[in-house]
């Protein structure tokens, strides 16, 4: 196992907060019983008052304008300044885009919406409900909508991660040379870094 992988915390981690927020219900539930005359209710509005906080910590940042659901994609990168990676070495690497075969909706949808297809990568996403980070490829369409693709390989993505932790941090997001190649079902995502 590779010791560069990056999770989430667990208090971001949806998962957990579903448990959380079933577990303390469930719990709330059991302990407001006329036999604990005093301590039942009391514990009950603890237990409900967690419960409720678990259950905003997963709602609030889908509200958000600018929130990240569990996945952290982008939906939109109006007004996100978008630069060229800095890449990785000195001659550039073509590589297919991991997981695309999983995708091909949204790569259909961000052809179909676009003269011409633009790759954005994301840092720290995940898969839904996953805990490890990892760094995304969303095609952008020419309305500057984002559409999730896959994920960068394993194998390059804590080199990707360090390069783009500059470019996160200041804002911006970095693009990539992108090729989708084939025209039916089928279509993977090739990326040059």
């Amino acid at each position: 196992m590779d010791a560069r992988r990056r999770f989430k915390p667990l208090w971001r981690w949806e998962a957990l907060l579903f448990v959380v927020v079933l577990v303390a219900a469930m719990a709330a539930s059991l302990v407001a019983r006329p036999s604990l005359p005093v301590v039942g209710p009391i514990a009950s509005v603890l237990l409900l008052a967690i419960a409720v906080a678990a259950a905003l910590a997963l709602i609030v940042p889908l509200l958000r304008k600018k929130g990240h659901d569990s996945e952290n994609s982008r939906h939109d990168l109006s007004g996100v300044d978008l630069v060229p990676f800095p890449g990785l070495g000195e001659v550039p690497v073509t590589t297919r885009v991991a997981e695309s075969e999983r995708r091909q909706t949204a790569i259909e949808a961000a052809v179909a919406k676009s003269r011409t297809v633009r790759a954005v990568l994301t840092p720290d996403a995940s898969r839904w409900l996953g805990r490890e980070l990892r760094v995304a490829v969303d095609l952008v369409d020419d309305a500057g909508a984002a559409h999730r693709v896959g994920f960068v390989p394993r194998e390059v993505d804590a080199r990707v991660d360090e390069a783009l932790r500059g470019v996160a941090a200041s804002g911006r997001a970095a693009t990539v040379p992108v090729t989708v190649v084939g025209t039916d079902r089928s279509r993977r995502v090739e990326i040059v870094l």
